[in-house]
C-alpha cells in the first residue's frame, strides 16, 4: 500500500509493497507512450490508482484492475492528451469518474483550474478525497448532472475533455453554453466508436490523431473540435 504524508508543505509517499500499481511501473508505460515524467510524478500518480483500486472493493469506480492495465488504460491514456497542449485557463473533465483524465492531467498542469464534474455522489466523494491526498488546490470537484433545461453555476472553460462518456453529437450541445469564446473540445475515443465524430456537428474538427497504447492494449483517438456558428449564451462565472 501506498501511504501519502505531508511534511514542510512536501508530499512524500511511502509505498508497503503488494500488487498495485508501482512507481516504476508507471514510469516504464509512461516512457512507451511517450509521455515525460516529472521529479515525483510517478508516485504521485500510483498514490491515485491505488487509492481508486482500494475504494473499488465498496462502490464501482472501474472495471479495470489489473495494475499494468490501471498504468495503461487510465494513467497514460489520460496523459496522451498532453499531446494537445497548451492548455492554458480552465478545464473541464466532464463525467470525470474515477479522475481520468482530469486529476492526471491536473498534476502535470498545475497553471490550470480542473474542474471534475460527476453525477454520482459516491464518486464524488472518492475525487474529493483523491484531491486531498493530492494536495491539488488546483481542482474542483463538482457533483451535478448537466441537462440542457438546467443552467449550471460554473464558469466558462477553456477546454472541455470527455473520456467515452457520450457521443459529440450529444455532448456538443449540452456543453457548448459552458466554453468559453474561443474554447474547444477534446473527445477521447476508443476503437469502434469513430461513429460517435459524425459530420455535421454544431463545430470544426481542428485535428484528430490516433495513438497506440503501450503493452499493445489497444488504440485511443482524440479528437479537437471547436464549435462554430452556435449562440453560447451568457456563461457567467459564479460569485
Amino acid at each position: 500500500m501506498f501511504h501519502v504524508e505531508h511534511s514542510g508543505g512536501a508530499v512524500l509517499v511511502r509505498s508497503g509493497g503488494g500488487g498495485e500499481v508501482t512507481p516504476d511501473l508507471l514510469r516504464e508505460v509512461l516512457a512507451e507512450a511517450g509521455v515525460p515524467a516529472f521529479p515525483g510524478a510517478a508516485e504521485l500518480l500510483a498514490v491515485h490508482a491505488n487509492e481508486m483500486l482500494r475504494w473499488n472493493r465498496s462502490i464501482r469506480l472501474t472495471a479495470i484492475t489489473d495494475p499494468v492495465e490501471v498504468a495503461v488504460k487510465h494513467v497514460a491514456d489520460s496523459l496522451l492528451l498532453l499531446r494537445f497542449a497548451p492548455f492554458p485557463g480552465r478545464l473541464l473533465d466532464f463525467g470525470s469518474g474515477a479522475g481520468y483524465p482530469g486529476i492526471p492531467l491536473a498534476l502535470y498542469l498545475p497553471g490550470t483550474r480542473v474542474t471534475l464534474l460527476e453525477a454520482s455522489v459516491k464518486k464524488c466523494a472518492f475525487l474529493s478525497r483523491a484531491r486531498g491526498m493530492l494536495r491539488l488546490s488546483s481542482v474542483d470537484v463538482v457533483h451535478a448532472r448537466a441537462e440542457g433545461r438546467k443552467r449550471l453555476p460554473l464558469p466558462p472553460y477553456d477546454h472541455i475533455v470527455t473520456r467515452a462518456t457520450a457521443s459529440a453529437a450529444e455532448v456538443i450541445p449540452l456543453l457548448s453554453p459552458y466554453l468559453a469564446d474561443g474554447g474547444r473540445f477534446l473527445f477521447m475515443i476508443g476503437p469502434g466508436t469513430r461513429e460517435s465524430i459524425p459530420g455535421g456537428l454544431p463545430g470544426a474538427v481542428i485535428r484528430r490523431e490516433r495513438f497506440d497504447l503501450p503493452r499493445g492494449m489497444g488504440e485511443r483517438e482524440i479528437v479537437e473540435i471547436e464549435p462554430v456558428g452556435k449562440e453560447r449564451g451568457d456563461v457567467r462565472a459564479p460569485p
